[in-house]
């Protein structure tokens, strides 16, 4: 069920409505909802994802047991393995084949019942938290499977993200019940929803089109067509995913729920490690304390700590797709954050310089351009080709065309600056508004981005990004 559709819309106004009625049911009519909203994409998947929520629920339950260490065990591979089966089966046995040269003629038999459950990925890592932050006791475990469960599925962020940990989102699922209806949680809410709804239908969906057109004939790409393509891709995909993420904090608020913004403003980053504090924080931050650190992190020497960070990242890539380009994405990342750190270990000079601040994002943020070349090409020659046409420049071809093209870019590029100047002065930005427009502009103003975006929605819906993963 997708949030920009009548259904979702329907689903949500009557769980808002109820959620005030009835306060006291609260915990109930959460689970519910829940169920309804992932049983909408196949009862057999909702079976599976309760039966290993519950499996993973009674594990944590009984980590202060003698036998804590077998539980655990078999939380940690219950989920992984039900990870591995539906998302890396295909994946493993076609490299098998390469590997060993035994062709598995059962295999794409196999591969086609086997159908990717939405949301699994995230699902997997918030279970997978949960479970090692109760044996660190960092959290108690809940002991009601319905808290539970409405912890893991909520909702507003079930399909992708942002991942919650239990430590800030069971206190405030025991605690529903008294949250009150507020103005402040109500407008909070209809400004994010209507933000991710405008970054989806206006931005993304109109980007996906032209860049699909130019990743489905890469080989024909000269070196400008090359970087107008992956310009495209990094801006479709940071309004695709950046939208669920702020649909599903406008959701959370509506119901008095805190999520975790995932997304602040990704390109005004200078270097790696500002740019994995701005892109997908919960992912980013969960790969941090729960491969990164368990791996020794930099308490082994500066070499295993470089060796950490790519592995950890690679897997962060794996994670994000069942193919090469992603691993070698992920590891593309791992291999900038390394050479971040050895440059700010032997070069220093004063970086609060403005000047360069501003050569540092320009050059990361084409760093960055550079890597969505691997998530997005079909295949990985075709990323090599194009990263080549990119690098080298030996196939420039001009054309007043690309004044528009690029213009374009420039014009997306201001958005994000735009919207990186709101989110820093929201709460100036909203006194303003307030104080100096009349309600009766204000009211015409929503009412028409109200009609920009019913302009903007396609007839047929189209699903976010990061629902394959």
């Amino acid at each position: 069920m997708l949030f920009h559709s009548f259904e979702f819309m329907i689903l949500l106004f009557i769980t808002f409505m109820l959620f005030y009625s009835f306060p006291k049911q609260r915990i109930y009519l959460l689970a519910l909802v829940n169920i309804l909203f992932y049983g909408a994409s196949g009862i057999s998947y909702l079976v599976l994802f309760m039966l290993v929520s519950l499996i993973t629920y009674v594990c944590a339950l009984h980590l202060d047991k003698s036998y804590y260490k077998i539980l655990y065990t078999i939380g940690i591979l219950v989920n992984l393995l039900n990870l591995a089966f539906f998302k890396y089966t295909g994946f493993i046995l076609k490299n098998l084949e390469k590997i060993i040269g035994i062709t598995f003629p059962w295999q794409e038999h196999l591969l086609a019942k086997i159908m990717l459950p939405v949301g699994i990925s995230f699902y997997t890592f918030q279970l997978i938290a949960y479970l090692v932050d109760v044996k660190r006791k960092e959290i108690k475990p809940c002991d009601s499977f319905i808290s539970f469960w409405v912890f893991i599925s909520f909702f507003g962020q079930l399909i992708a993200g942002p991942i919650m940990r239990g430590k800030e989102f069971i206190p405030q699922i025991l605690n529903v019940q008294k949250n009150p209806f507020t103005l402040s949680n109500i407008k909070y809410g209809f400004y994010y929803i209507t933000m991710g709804l405008a970054k989806k239908i206006i931005f993304a969906d109109f980007l996906a089109s032209k860049a699909d057109f130019y990743f489905s004939q890469v080989m024909n790409l000269n070196t400008l067509d090359a970087w107008f393509a992956a310009y495209l891709f990094a801006f479709q995909i940071y309004f695709d995913f950046s939208a669920y993420s702020e649909i599903a904090v406008g959701i959370g608020h509506l119901f008095g729920l805190r999520l975790k913004l995932n997304f602040k403003s990704p390109y005004i980053s200078g270097n790696p490690s500002e740019f994995w504090k701005r892109w997908h924080i919960t992912l980013s931050s969960w790969i941090k304390d729960y491969i990164y650190i368990p791996l020794g992190g930099a308490k082994k020497g500066v070499f295993l700590q470089y060796v950490n960070l790519i592995i950890a990242m690679a897997l962060s890539g794996l994670w994000h797709g069942a193919a090469w380009t992603f691993i070698i994405w992920g590891t593309y990342h791992g291999v900038l954050s390394v050479l971040h750190k050895i440059y700010r270990k032997n070069i220093s000079f004063n970086r609060n310089n403005k000047l360069y601040k501003l050569i540092s994002i320009f050059v990361f943020f084409h760093l960055t351009t550079i890597g969505w070349v691997f998530f997005r090409a079909g295949s990985f020659n075709d990323a090599l080709y194009m990263i080549k046409e990119m690098i080298t420049l030996s196939n420039m071809t001009y054309s007043p065309r690309y004044f528009i093209y690029f213009g374009f870019i420039a014009f997306l590029y201001c958005i994000h600056l735009l919207e990186y100047f709101i989110r820093k002065n929201d709460i100036t930005l909203t006194k303003l508004w307030e104080k100096y427009f009349p309600p009766f502009i204000r009211a015409a103003a929503y009412i028409g981005i109200l009609i920009i975006l019913i302009l903007f929605t396609k007839t047929e819906e189209s699903s976010f990004i990061y629902f394959q993963f």
